[in-house]
């Protein structure tokens, strides 16, 4: 049977071992907890200040012409059968161009980039 002695060389080695362990457990310990990813809300929605529909004059349906600050023309959108506009609170406003079967395009506007005028709507 074998008879363990302790003897300088073992307590050096000790020592030794734990000043290696020591940089590993500090560096596990400045591991930063996990973060969990916070899911950002979305915004309300803008109030809207008014919502008017005018339908299209029949055969030559409504055109949306808007014009840039030096008086190009930017955007022609036309219609078929109705234009809804949403004026919102904060100025801009939204043109609803109904085509029928055709679907709806929406046209969004700032009112700081673009002035715009419906024609042929009733």
């Amino acid at each position: 049977m074998y008879k363990f002695r302790w003897s300088s060389t073992t307590s050096a080695r000790l020592s030794l071992l734990s000043l290696l362990m020591l940089p590993a457990g500090a560096a596990l310990a400045q591991v930063p907890p996990a973060t969990v990813p916070v899911q950002a809300l979305p915004a309300a929605p803008t109030p809207v200040a008014s919502d008017i529909t005018r339908s299209c004059a029949a055969g030559s349906g409504c055109v949306l012409t808007c014009l840039n600050m030096a008086a190009e023309t930017v955007l022609t959108e036309s219609a078929t059968r109705a234009v809804r506009i949403i004026s919102l609170s904060n100025g801009n406003s939204e043109f609803r161009m109904d085509n029928g079967n055709a679907g709806i395009n929406v046209v969004l506007v700032s009112h700081d980039n673009l002035m715009c005028k419906l024609t042929g709507g009733i």
